[in-house]
Protein backbone atom coordinates (compact mmCIF):
# COMPACT_ATOMS: atom_id res chain seq x y z
CA UNK A 1 0.00 0.00 0.00
CA UNK A 2 2.85 2.23 0.87
CA UNK A 3 4.30 1.82 -2.42
CA UNK A 4 1.06 2.53 -4.28
CA UNK A 5 0.72 5.74 -2.33
CA UNK A 6 4.28 6.79 -3.03
CA UNK A 7 4.09 6.15 -6.94
CA UNK A 8 4.29 8.96 -9.23
CA UNK A 9 2.20 9.57 -11.46
CA UNK A 10 2.58 11.38 -15.01
CA UNK A 11 0.38 14.28 -15.43
CA UNK A 12 1.78 15.38 -18.92
CA UNK A 13 1.90 13.33 -21.72
CA UNK A 14 5.10 13.17 -24.33
CA UNK A 15 5.89 15.55 -25.84
CA UNK A 16 6.53 14.67 -29.39
CA UNK A 17 5.74 17.96 -31.90
CA UNK A 18 6.12 21.28 -31.66
CA UNK A 19 3.18 24.10 -32.36
CA UNK A 20 3.51 27.46 -33.03
CA UNK A 21 0.57 29.54 -32.95
CA UNK A 22 1.01 32.96 -33.96
CA UNK A 23 -1.96 35.93 -32.66
CA UNK A 24 -1.73 39.67 -31.99
CA UNK A 25 -3.63 39.40 -28.69
CA UNK A 26 -1.25 38.28 -25.95
CA UNK A 27 -4.31 36.95 -24.23
CA UNK A 28 -4.98 34.39 -26.88
CA UNK A 29 -1.39 33.15 -26.43
CA UNK A 30 -1.46 32.62 -22.96
CA UNK A 31 -5.02 30.81 -23.02
CA UNK A 32 -3.20 28.47 -26.33
CA UNK A 33 -0.34 27.88 -24.35
CA UNK A 34 -2.62 27.39 -20.56
CA UNK A 35 -4.36 24.72 -22.96
CA UNK A 36 -1.94 23.14 -25.11
CA UNK A 37 1.34 23.46 -23.34
CA UNK A 38 1.00 20.10 -21.24
CA UNK A 39 0.63 17.86 -24.71
CA UNK A 40 2.99 19.62 -27.28
CA UNK A 41 6.19 21.82 -27.22
CA UNK A 42 3.83 25.40 -27.77
CA UNK A 43 5.81 28.21 -29.18
CA UNK A 44 3.81 31.57 -29.33
CA UNK A 45 3.96 34.85 -31.73
CA UNK A 46 2.88 38.12 -31.33
CA UNK A 47 2.81 38.86 -35.18
CA UNK A 48 3.80 37.51 -38.15
CA UNK A 49 7.53 38.93 -38.23
CA UNK A 50 8.47 37.76 -34.76
CA UNK A 51 6.80 34.58 -36.15
CA UNK A 52 9.62 33.86 -38.89
CA UNK A 53 12.07 34.57 -36.25
CA UNK A 54 10.64 31.64 -34.30
CA UNK A 55 10.56 29.42 -36.94
CA UNK A 56 14.26 30.73 -38.07
CA UNK A 57 15.42 29.43 -34.88
CA UNK A 58 13.23 26.50 -33.99
CA UNK A 59 11.71 23.25 -35.43
CA UNK A 60 8.25 23.65 -35.83
CA UNK A 61 5.95 21.02 -36.71
CA UNK A 62 2.37 22.48 -36.84
CA UNK A 63 1.81 26.80 -37.61
CA UNK A 64 -1.52 27.92 -36.74
CA UNK A 65 -2.23 31.77 -37.30
CA UNK A 66 -4.64 34.58 -36.41
CA UNK A 67 -6.09 35.35 -39.63
CA UNK A 68 -6.84 39.59 -38.79
CA UNK A 69 -3.50 40.76 -37.53
CA UNK A 70 -1.69 44.06 -38.35
CA UNK A 71 1.04 44.49 -40.98
CA UNK A 72 0.76 40.95 -42.05
CA UNK A 73 -2.14 38.72 -42.15
CA UNK A 74 -2.23 35.06 -41.58
CA UNK A 75 -2.84 34.33 -45.06
CA UNK A 76 0.18 36.55 -46.09
CA UNK A 77 2.37 34.76 -43.60
CA UNK A 78 1.68 31.19 -44.55
CA UNK A 79 2.68 32.45 -48.31
CA UNK A 80 5.86 34.04 -47.17
CA UNK A 81 6.83 30.91 -45.20
CA UNK A 82 5.53 28.09 -46.65
CA UNK A 83 8.32 28.08 -49.56
CA UNK A 84 11.22 27.81 -46.55
CA UNK A 85 9.48 25.15 -44.46
CA UNK A 86 7.20 23.17 -46.71
CA UNK A 87 6.23 20.16 -44.48
CA UNK A 88 4.69 22.63 -41.69
CA UNK A 89 1.57 21.67 -40.95
CA UNK A 90 -0.25 25.30 -41.56
CA UNK A 91 -3.85 25.90 -39.97
CA UNK A 92 -5.23 29.33 -40.42
CA UNK A 93 -7.97 30.54 -37.29
CA UNK A 94 -10.10 33.72 -37.58
CA UNK A 95 -12.85 35.29 -36.20
CA UNK A 96 -14.24 36.76 -39.55
CA UNK A 97 -14.92 35.79 -43.30
CA UNK A 98 -11.69 35.88 -45.05
CA UNK A 99 -13.32 33.80 -48.02
CA UNK A 100 -10.55 35.35 -50.95
CA UNK A 101 -7.46 35.67 -48.83
CA UNK A 102 -8.46 31.96 -47.52
CA UNK A 103 -8.82 30.75 -50.88
CA UNK A 104 -5.60 32.38 -52.27
CA UNK A 105 -3.20 30.15 -49.47
CA UNK A 106 -5.36 27.22 -50.32
CA UNK A 107 -4.35 27.06 -54.36
CA UNK A 108 -0.83 28.40 -53.73
CA UNK A 109 0.57 26.70 -50.93
CA UNK A 110 -2.25 24.50 -49.21
CA UNK A 111 -3.90 24.58 -45.65
CA UNK A 112 -4.44 21.79 -43.67
CA UNK A 113 -7.72 23.06 -41.63
CA UNK A 114 -9.71 26.57 -41.45
CA UNK A 115 -10.89 27.56 -38.25
CA UNK A 116 -13.23 29.78 -36.85
CA UNK A 117 -12.76 31.49 -33.86
CA UNK A 118 -13.86 31.35 -30.89
CA UNK A 119 -12.06 27.83 -30.53
CA UNK A 120 -13.35 25.08 -28.35
CA UNK A 121 -10.00 23.43 -26.30
CA UNK A 122 -10.91 19.84 -27.12
CA UNK A 123 -12.35 20.36 -30.50
CA UNK A 124 -8.85 21.83 -31.28
CA UNK A 125 -6.73 19.40 -30.00
CA UNK A 126 -8.60 16.63 -31.60
CA UNK A 127 -7.70 18.82 -34.98
CA UNK A 128 -4.22 19.48 -34.38
CA UNK A 129 -4.47 15.59 -33.68
CA UNK A 130 -5.79 14.35 -36.97
CA UNK A 131 -3.20 16.56 -38.50
CA UNK A 132 -0.29 14.85 -36.92
CA UNK A 133 -1.58 11.39 -37.56
CA UNK A 134 -2.23 12.36 -41.25
CA UNK A 135 1.43 13.52 -41.45
CA UNK A 136 2.65 10.38 -39.75
CA UNK A 137 0.79 8.66 -42.31
CA UNK A 138 2.48 10.41 -45.39
CA UNK A 139 5.89 9.78 -43.32
CA UNK A 140 5.03 6.32 -43.63
CA UNK A 141 4.04 5.79 -46.92
CA UNK A 142 6.99 7.44 -48.49
CA UNK A 143 9.18 5.58 -46.29
CA UNK A 144 7.58 2.24 -47.52
CA UNK A 145 8.02 3.47 -50.98
CA UNK A 146 11.50 4.20 -50.55
CA UNK A 147 12.45 0.58 -48.72
CA UNK A 148 14.88 -1.18 -50.87
CA UNK A 149 15.32 -4.37 -51.87
CA UNK A 150 15.87 -6.86 -49.63
CA UNK A 151 18.60 -8.24 -51.75
CA UNK A 152 20.73 -4.83 -51.98
CA UNK A 153 22.89 -4.32 -48.77
CA UNK A 154 24.78 -1.26 -49.87
CA UNK A 155 26.00 1.32 -52.59
CA UNK A 156 28.94 -1.09 -52.16
CA UNK A 157 27.19 -4.44 -53.01
CA UNK A 158 29.46 -5.46 -55.51
CA UNK A 159 32.11 -5.47 -53.16
CA UNK A 160 31.02 -7.58 -50.61
CA UNK A 161 29.50 -9.81 -53.02
CA UNK A 162 33.72 -10.13 -54.31
CA UNK A 163 34.99 -10.62 -51.39
CA UNK A 164 32.78 -13.38 -49.68
CA UNK A 165 33.57 -15.11 -53.23
CA UNK A 166 37.28 -14.15 -52.73
CA UNK A 167 37.33 -15.40 -49.15
CA UNK A 168 37.24 -19.04 -50.30
CA UNK A 169 39.65 -18.74 -53.24
CA UNK A 170 42.22 -16.27 -51.53
CA UNK A 171 45.35 -16.02 -53.45
CA UNK A 172 48.02 -13.02 -53.55
CA UNK A 173 46.11 -12.26 -57.44
CA UNK A 174 42.62 -12.45 -55.48
CA UNK A 175 43.99 -9.93 -52.92
CA UNK A 176 45.56 -7.31 -55.13
CA UNK A 177 42.38 -7.50 -56.90
CA UNK A 178 40.26 -6.82 -54.35
CA UNK A 179 42.82 -3.90 -53.34
CA UNK A 180 42.85 -2.52 -56.51
CA UNK A 181 39.16 -2.25 -56.45
CA UNK A 182 38.75 -0.67 -53.16
CA UNK A 183 40.90 1.94 -54.22
CA UNK A 184 38.89 2.90 -57.38
CA UNK A 185 35.73 2.28 -55.19
CA UNK A 186 37.40 5.08 -52.81
CA UNK A 187 38.63 7.24 -55.65
CA UNK A 188 35.24 7.74 -56.98
CA UNK A 189 33.32 8.59 -53.83
CA UNK A 190 36.19 11.80 -53.33
CA UNK A 191 35.82 12.61 -56.84
CA UNK A 192 32.31 13.05 -56.27
CA UNK A 193 33.01 14.72 -53.40
CA UNK A 194 35.19 17.13 -55.10
CA UNK A 195 32.82 17.45 -58.50
CA UNK A 196 29.76 18.68 -55.74
CA UNK A 197 32.35 21.24 -54.21
CA UNK A 198 33.52 22.47 -57.67
CA UNK A 199 29.67 22.98 -58.98
CA UNK A 200 29.62 25.03 -56.36
CA UNK A 201 32.54 26.89 -56.62
CA UNK A 202 31.70 27.37 -60.41
CA UNK A 203 27.96 28.65 -59.78
CA UNK A 204 29.65 31.20 -56.92
CA UNK A 205 32.08 32.50 -59.86
CA UNK A 206 29.42 32.58 -62.22
CA UNK A 207 27.64 34.94 -59.54
CA UNK A 208 30.17 37.03 -58.64
CA UNK A 209 31.55 37.07 -62.47
CA UNK A 210 27.81 39.53 -63.45
CA UNK A 211 27.71 41.58 -60.24
CA UNK A 212 28.74 45.17 -61.64
CA UNK A 213 31.74 46.69 -59.76
CA UNK A 214 32.13 50.26 -57.49
CA UNK A 215 33.52 51.87 -60.10
CA UNK A 216 30.90 51.55 -62.85
CA UNK A 217 28.15 52.48 -60.51
CA UNK A 218 30.23 55.79 -59.77
CA UNK A 219 30.20 56.46 -63.50
CA UNK A 220 26.06 57.07 -63.22
CA UNK A 221 25.99 59.29 -59.49
CA UNK A 222 28.24 61.87 -57.92
CA UNK A 223 29.34 59.36 -55.69
CA UNK A 224 29.04 55.76 -54.08
CA UNK A 225 29.88 52.85 -52.49
CA UNK A 226 29.21 49.07 -52.82
CA UNK A 227 30.13 46.53 -49.74
CA UNK A 228 29.76 43.08 -51.13
CA UNK A 229 31.46 39.96 -49.59
CA UNK A 230 32.94 37.57 -51.65
CA UNK A 231 34.67 35.45 -49.02
CA UNK A 232 32.05 33.08 -48.02
CA UNK A 233 28.77 31.98 -50.01
CA UNK A 234 26.93 35.14 -50.34
CA UNK A 235 23.33 34.96 -51.82
CA UNK A 236 22.77 38.43 -51.85
CA UNK A 237 23.41 40.31 -55.02
CA UNK A 238 22.85 43.18 -56.86
CA UNK A 239 22.44 44.83 -60.54
CA UNK A 240 22.70 48.46 -61.98
CA UNK A 241 22.21 50.20 -65.41
CA UNK A 242 21.37 52.96 -66.92
CA UNK A 243 18.69 53.69 -70.03
CA UNK A 244 17.36 56.71 -71.23
CA UNK A 245 18.50 58.64 -68.30
CA UNK A 246 17.24 56.27 -65.99
CA UNK A 247 19.20 54.89 -63.19
CA UNK A 248 18.46 51.49 -62.42
CA UNK A 249 19.34 49.68 -59.25
CA UNK A 250 18.38 46.40 -57.98
CA UNK A 251 19.30 44.63 -54.42
CA UNK A 252 18.32 41.02 -54.36
CA UNK A 253 18.55 37.72 -51.71
CA UNK A 254 17.63 34.21 -53.65
CA UNK A 255 16.00 32.67 -49.86
CA UNK A 256 16.17 29.21 -50.94
CA UNK A 257 18.87 26.26 -51.37
CA UNK A 258 22.64 27.39 -51.51
CA UNK A 259 23.11 25.93 -55.27
CA UNK A 260 19.68 26.59 -56.22
CA UNK A 261 20.43 30.39 -55.24
CA UNK A 262 23.58 30.59 -56.59
CA UNK A 263 22.11 29.45 -59.78
CA UNK A 264 19.34 32.05 -59.52
CA UNK A 265 21.26 35.23 -58.70
CA UNK A 266 23.46 34.69 -62.08
CA UNK A 267 19.71 34.00 -63.91
CA UNK A 268 18.11 37.26 -62.26
CA UNK A 269 21.20 39.48 -63.26
CA UNK A 270 20.42 38.11 -67.11
CA UNK A 271 16.74 39.09 -66.75
CA UNK A 272 17.29 42.27 -65.42
CA UNK A 273 19.82 42.96 -68.29
CA UNK A 274 17.29 41.97 -71.13
CA UNK A 275 14.20 43.89 -69.38
CA UNK A 276 16.21 46.92 -68.62
CA UNK A 277 18.20 47.35 -71.79
CA UNK A 278 15.74 45.23 -74.47
CA UNK A 279 12.91 46.03 -73.72
CA UNK A 280 13.65 49.45 -72.12
CA UNK A 281 11.68 48.56 -69.00
CA UNK A 282 12.23 51.81 -66.25
CA UNK A 283 9.25 51.16 -64.19
CA UNK A 284 9.85 50.01 -60.81
CA UNK A 285 7.07 47.79 -60.45
CA UNK A 286 6.75 46.41 -64.00
CA UNK A 287 10.37 44.96 -63.58
CA UNK A 288 9.38 42.91 -61.12
CA UNK A 289 6.52 41.94 -62.49
CA UNK A 290 8.25 40.90 -65.68
CA UNK A 291 10.92 39.23 -63.55
CA UNK A 292 8.65 37.29 -61.80
CA UNK A 293 7.26 35.75 -64.55
CA UNK A 294 10.90 34.97 -66.28
CA UNK A 295 11.78 32.83 -63.22
CA UNK A 296 8.55 31.28 -63.12
CA UNK A 297 8.29 30.16 -66.64
CA UNK A 298 12.09 30.27 -68.14
CA UNK A 299 14.28 29.12 -64.75
CA UNK A 300 11.51 26.86 -63.05
CA UNK A 301 9.91 25.66 -66.30
CA UNK A 302 6.34 26.06 -64.56
CA UNK A 303 6.94 23.74 -61.81
CA UNK A 304 4.04 24.41 -59.73
CA UNK A 305 5.83 22.17 -56.84
CA UNK A 306 8.84 24.23 -56.82
CA UNK A 307 9.39 28.26 -55.43
CA UNK A 308 12.33 30.21 -55.22
CA UNK A 309 11.28 32.88 -52.92
CA UNK A 310 13.33 36.14 -53.66
CA UNK A 311 13.40 38.86 -51.75
CA UNK A 312 14.44 42.21 -53.97
CA UNK A 313 14.07 46.22 -54.46
CA UNK A 314 13.97 47.44 -57.96
CA UNK A 315 15.05 51.49 -57.19
CA UNK A 316 14.52 54.01 -60.90
CA UNK A 317 16.12 57.71 -60.34
CA UNK A 318 14.84 59.91 -63.38
CA UNK A 319 17.69 61.96 -63.75
CA UNK A 320 15.70 64.57 -65.97
CA UNK A 321 12.51 64.97 -63.81
CA UNK A 322 15.40 64.40 -60.22
CA UNK A 323 12.63 61.95 -59.10
CA UNK A 324 13.62 58.42 -57.77
CA UNK A 325 10.70 55.22 -57.81
CA UNK A 326 10.85 52.36 -55.00
CA UNK A 327 8.98 48.79 -55.80
CA UNK A 328 10.16 46.33 -53.95
CA UNK A 329 9.22 42.42 -52.21
CA UNK A 330 10.04 42.58 -48.41
CA UNK A 331 13.35 44.62 -49.34
CA UNK A 332 13.02 48.05 -48.02
CA UNK A 333 15.38 50.54 -48.66
CA UNK A 334 16.97 53.79 -46.26
CA UNK A 335 17.64 57.52 -47.22
CA UNK A 336 18.78 60.61 -45.16
CA UNK A 337 16.18 63.42 -46.46
CA UNK A 338 17.82 67.15 -46.66
CA UNK A 339 16.62 67.66 -42.48
CA UNK A 340 19.37 65.31 -41.69
CA UNK A 341 16.31 62.71 -40.82
CA UNK A 342 16.49 58.73 -42.08
CA UNK A 343 13.33 58.00 -43.74
CA UNK A 344 12.59 54.86 -44.98
CA UNK A 345 10.85 53.32 -48.40
CA UNK A 346 8.77 50.13 -47.65
CA UNK A 347 7.94 48.26 -50.77
CA UNK A 348 5.56 44.92 -50.39
CA UNK A 349 5.87 42.87 -47.18
CA UNK A 350 5.98 39.68 -48.88
CA UNK A 351 8.28 37.74 -50.77
CA UNK A 352 8.08 37.06 -54.09
CA UNK A 353 6.81 34.14 -55.21
CA UNK A 354 7.74 33.22 -59.19
CA UNK A 355 4.53 32.95 -61.16
CA UNK A 356 2.34 34.93 -58.02
CA UNK A 357 0.09 37.67 -59.41
CA UNK A 358 1.16 40.24 -56.90
CA UNK A 359 0.50 44.15 -57.62
CA UNK A 360 3.68 46.03 -56.73
CA UNK A 361 3.63 49.34 -54.27
CA UNK A 362 5.36 52.11 -56.25
CA UNK A 363 6.93 54.70 -53.55
CA UNK A 364 8.19 57.64 -55.38
CA UNK A 365 10.44 60.76 -54.02
CA UNK A 366 11.78 63.64 -55.34
CA UNK A 367 15.87 63.68 -55.42
CA UNK A 368 15.87 67.12 -53.75
CA UNK A 369 14.90 65.33 -50.78
CA UNK A 370 17.65 62.37 -50.81
CA UNK A 371 20.82 63.20 -50.11
CA UNK A 372 22.07 59.94 -49.21
CA UNK A 373 20.61 56.59 -50.77
CA UNK A 374 21.18 53.25 -48.33
CA UNK A 375 20.48 49.73 -50.42
CA UNK A 376 20.55 47.20 -47.07
CA UNK A 377 18.90 43.76 -47.49
CA UNK A 378 16.57 42.47 -44.84
CA UNK A 379 18.27 39.09 -44.69
CA UNK A 380 21.70 41.56 -43.83
CA UNK A 381 19.73 43.31 -41.26
CA UNK A 382 18.56 40.03 -39.32
CA UNK A 383 22.25 38.43 -39.37
CA UNK A 384 24.17 41.88 -38.48
CA UNK A 385 21.81 42.68 -35.78
CA UNK A 386 20.86 39.64 -33.65
CA UNK A 387 17.78 37.88 -36.10
CA UNK A 388 16.11 41.37 -35.90
CA UNK A 389 14.34 42.60 -38.57
CA UNK A 390 13.91 45.77 -37.57
CA UNK A 391 16.14 48.89 -38.81
CA UNK A 392 16.62 50.68 -35.64
CA UNK A 393 20.28 49.25 -35.70
CA UNK A 394 20.95 50.46 -38.49
CA UNK A 395 19.38 53.90 -38.54
CA UNK A 396 21.58 54.22 -35.38
CA UNK A 397 24.76 53.33 -37.51
CA UNK A 398 23.40 55.81 -40.61
CA UNK A 399 23.20 58.61 -38.25
CA UNK A 400 27.01 58.33 -37.61
CA UNK A 401 28.00 56.72 -40.44
CA UNK A 402 26.58 59.74 -43.12
CA UNK A 403 28.79 62.10 -41.83
CA UNK A 404 32.20 60.07 -43.03
CA UNK A 405 33.29 60.33 -46.82
CA UNK A 406 31.64 57.36 -48.42
CA UNK A 407 35.16 55.56 -48.85
CA UNK A 408 34.94 55.45 -45.03
CA UNK A 409 31.60 54.58 -45.00
CA UNK A 410 31.92 51.20 -46.93
CA UNK A 411 34.91 50.65 -44.35
CA UNK A 412 32.98 51.03 -41.16
CA UNK A 413 29.62 48.74 -43.51
CA UNK A 414 32.39 46.31 -43.51
CA UNK A 415 33.72 46.41 -40.01
CA UNK A 416 30.06 46.05 -38.56
CA UNK A 417 30.01 42.70 -40.59
CA UNK A 418 27.34 43.87 -43.45
CA UNK A 419 28.11 41.40 -46.06
CA UNK A 420 25.99 43.47 -48.81
CA UNK A 421 24.50 47.32 -49.40
CA UNK A 422 24.72 49.53 -51.42
CA UNK A 423 25.53 53.33 -50.97
CA UNK A 424 25.38 56.13 -53.31
CA UNK A 425 24.39 60.38 -54.28
CA UNK A 426 21.52 61.60 -56.46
Amino acid sequence: MEDLLNKSYKTDVDKKYTVLYVDDEEVNLRVFNRNFGKFYHVLTAIDAFEAQQVLSQNTVDLIMTDQCMPRMNGSDLLLKIVPMYPDIIRMIMTGFSDEEDISEVKKKVGLHRFLKKPWDPETLRKEIDVAFEKKEERLAEKAVAKKPRPAVKSQDTGIDLLESTMSLVETSESKQLKNDINSLVKESKTKKSEFMDGGINYLLSLKDSMLPNQHELKLYTEDAFIVYDKNRVNQNGYWFGECNDQLVIASFFSKTHTREALALNSFVSAMLTEIIYKENCTKSDLILKKLSTRIYVRFLGQKTETTCPLEIAVNVYDKKQDKLTHSAAYHDVFFLNDRNEFKTLAGNQEVMVPGKDIEYDVNTVSGENIKALYIVPVNILEETNEQREDAGALKMLLSEVHKLPFGMQSKMFSDYGYRSVIGLKI
